[in-house]
């Protein structure tokens, strides 16, 4: 019978054990008030079903059916997002500010300092040709200068491969938050009944880890509920699926072949160096691999081409043109950036469109069972945009850009300076002279291969580029008398010819000068690559002309060495010896006068004068070189105060997400102290009923 005392009885009974259970969920929101990530939970009543019955429906009191939590997967999917992208821009904003500081000479005196110091020095000279204490002060200079290069990019070397051990330890979180994650699913889908029985708290606390894997790298959430859950990277990288953890490791130098449907080639490339750009190689034509290094090499030799953003742009030539590569072995590996290619087969024949990913860099991989670990890190192209196929978020994302985007252009830049400055002063200081002429000359720079033509990327000469055809005039002297043993201009290295890059090697050089008319006052020899002019006993030597930059090229009365900022320095012999600083040149009468200046005013003149400098791009611009060194301080002034906006951007976007989220999920005692009130009422509402069944009973069984 659906009317009655018992019917009473059980409405109050169920009405109580929802008000208690009220009570108890209300408690908990109100203890959990500063639980971080806690989300506040509510008790579903439902009305039990209805009974027919005259004069109506008869209602069966109110039933407990499940506890929730206030959870919008929406907003939480935003947060998400703008977190790792604040977390981001501020791990690359700190590593940029440090930056910064290298190259802010505010309070210190740095590179552009030093730089103008040496010029100005160079000034003293041209005033003061003779003067030992202007010379010594000049070559002072010039090393407090090299030696401020050297330290600026050993500065951010360091920084460099201090983001491998911040990389590495990152992804050993990232690997732990993916195992939590994954053995808290097991654990939620193990206690979960739809519509019965929640998770809550377990549930929280795989979105607190979810949260702080964020800060990492960026992450998605696909959350279907009955243990569906998914969570990837934004790129698709499963990272947990359901209970099984997925894994990321960080290290292995890595090559990948795609090769056309048609290839047949069975080997792979190799190379030699680091660097922490990702190179993309495609070939253009098709053909074999070379192993004879011979110039040109035999017909029906591959050809290719090299992308550092992954072909969106290719490594151009000075005249913008892109440049082109022949396909060799190891042996006669080319030179591209700061590594060295060659393929590792040469049994079998690239097809066209053959490509090759090298990466020559520790990265972070995603690790598939099944398959090969793939590539991750975070790609930067050449126009600023990243690759969204790759990690684009968290403290990953940062480290990733700042080491190989944000250092390696500084780092390039810093290499395109420091070779500006050595080619434009030993250009003008090779056809120089000083207060003593030259005795034996060892030149400072190496070829790789001295048969192969010095203009040819196979000699490996690192100023290849810079020398034209022309030709090379020595002036004799006799050491006793001091003067010259024949007329001005003096002796052609060549002749009758003039020397052709594209023709001659560093061994033809040698003969031409042993062989020529030079030969009669020199002796020439190649040691270790490097070239050697020894003159006769009792002579000495000079340059009265270059026309082909070839002493310059071979280091030959330079007087810098290195080629770039990394070996920057003085010339050895210049250091010990200050009178071989060059201020004048040989003049018509085939002297070295001692108070010609003509040497150090043009030298002092490259303080202002416009030059052309290669991009690390390949392009040719032309600046002054203190303009172009003022423009790398600009860029990383620019790229901090770029990346402290977006980061305050991004951090007010997230801080926003948060509140949005707080407003939902978050425990507010002004309504929790309501609902405390109200349930109570209920409860006690509840009791009271009991009671009047109660009371209502004992009165039948009195009239009985």
């Amino acid at each position: 019978m659906p009317v009655g005392l018992n019917n009473v009885l059980s409405i109050g009974h169920g009405a109580l054990i929802a008000s208690q259970t009220a009570i108890q969920v209300t408690g908990n929101n109100i203890s959990n008030v500063n639980t971080p990530g806690y989300s506040r939970q509510a008790l579903v009543l439902k009305e039990r079903v209805s009974l027919d019955y005259y004069p109506g429906q008869i209602g069966q009191g109110v039933k407990a059916t499940e506890i929730i939590r206030y959870f919008d997967r929406f907003i939480e999917s935003a947060y998400l997002e703008k977190n790792a992208s604040q977390s981001f821009y501020k791990t690359e904003y700190q590593k940029l500010s440090t930056v910064e500081t290298i190259f802010n000479e505010s309070a210190t005196a740095g590179v552009s300092s030093a730089l103008n110091a040496f010029f100005r020095s160079y000034n003293d000279l041209s005033q003061e040709p003779n003067s030992l204490a202007v010379r010594e002060a000049l070559v002072q200079s010039a090393n407090t200068f090299t030696s401020a290069v050297n330290n600026a990019q050993q500065s951010m070397e360091a920084m460099r491969l201090q983001m491998d051990g911040l990389i590495s330890s990152e992804v050993d979180r990232a690997n732990l938050l993916i195992k939590q994650i994954a053995a808290l699913n097991r654990e939620i889908n193990a206690c979960t009944i739809e519509g019965r029985n929640n998770a809550n708290a377990l549930m929280d606390e795989r979105d607190l880890l979810v949260r702080d894997l964020s800060t990492i790298l960026d992450v998605d959430v696909q959350n279907r509920g009955a243990g569906k859950y998914r969570l990837t990277t934004r790129a698709g990288y499963v990272l947990v699926q359901e209970d099984v953890p997925f894994a990321l490791a960080f290290g292995g130098i890595q090559v990948d072949k795609n090769l056309v449907s048609t290839s047949r080639y069975e080997g792979s490339m190799g190379f030699i160096g680091s660097d922490g750009s990702e190179y993309t190689v495609e070939v253009l034509t098709g053909g074999t691999v070379d192993t004879t290094g011979s110039m040109p090499p035999p017909p029906g030799t591959a050809t290719y081409r090299v992308s550092t953003d992954g072909g969106r742009t290719w490594i151009a030539n000075e005249d913008g043109s892109t440049r082109i590569f022949y396909a060799t072995d190891e042996a006669h590996s080319n030179a591209v950036k700061d590594v060295r290619l060659h393929f590792t087969e040469t049994g079998s024949s690239l097809t066209e469109g053959d490509t090759f990913v090298i990466s020559p860099k520790n990265d972070v991989f995603w690790i598939e069972p099944t398959s090969q670990p793939v590539n991750i890190s975070t790609q930067v192209y050449a126009d600023g945009t990243t690759n969204m196929k790759r990690i684009t978020g968290g403290t990953l994302g940062g480290y990733l850009t700042f080491r190989d985007y944000d250092l390696g252009q500084y780092m390039d830049r810093m290499d395109a300076f420091s070779r500006a400055v050595i080619w434009e002063v030993n250009r003008l200081h090779s056809q120089g002279v000083g207060l003593d002429k030259l005795g034996t000359v060892l030149g400072t720079e190496y070829v790789r291969r001295s048969d192969v033509p010095l203009g040819n990327d196979a000699s490996d000469l690192v100023w290849r580029d810079k020398i034209t055809t022309g030709n090379v005039s020595f002036a004799i002297y006799n050491n006793a008398t001091g003067a010259p043993v024949i007329p001005y201009p003096g002796i052609d290295m060549f002749s009758p010819e003039n020397f052709d890059p594209s023709k001659h090697s560093l061994f033809d050089v040698v003969n031409a000068i042993n062989s020529g008319p030079a030969g009669a006052y020199l002796t020439a020899t190649v040691v270790d690559n490097r070239l050697q002019i020894i003159p006769n006993e009792g002579l000495s030597f000079g340059i009265s002309s270059d026309t082909c930059g070839l002493t310059a090229a071979l280091g030959i009365n330079t007087f810098f060495e290195g080629s770039d900022a990394f070996t920057l320095r003085v010339r050895g012999e210049v250091l010990t010896n200050p009178d071989l600083v060059n201020a004048g040149r040989i003049n018509g009468a085939g002297e070295g006068n001692a108070g010609d200046n003509i040497t150090a005013n043009e030298i002092a003149g490259l303080l202002s004068k416009k030059v052309s400098i290669t991009t690390p791009e390949g392009h040719s611009v032309l600046q002054s070189i203190v303009d172009y060194y003022a423009s790398i301080v600009s860029k990383v002034g620019a790229d901090t105060a770029r990346t402290k906006h977006s980061y305050n951007t991004q951090s007010a976007m997230a801080a926003e997400l948060n509140d949005k989220r707080e407003e939902i999920s978050g425990v507010n005692l002004d309504e929790e102290m309501t609902s405390l009130i109200k349930f109570q009422s209920s409860y006690k509402a509840a009791a009271k009923l009991i009671t009047t069944a109660d009371e209502m009973l004992q009165t039948l069984l009195a009239i009985k």
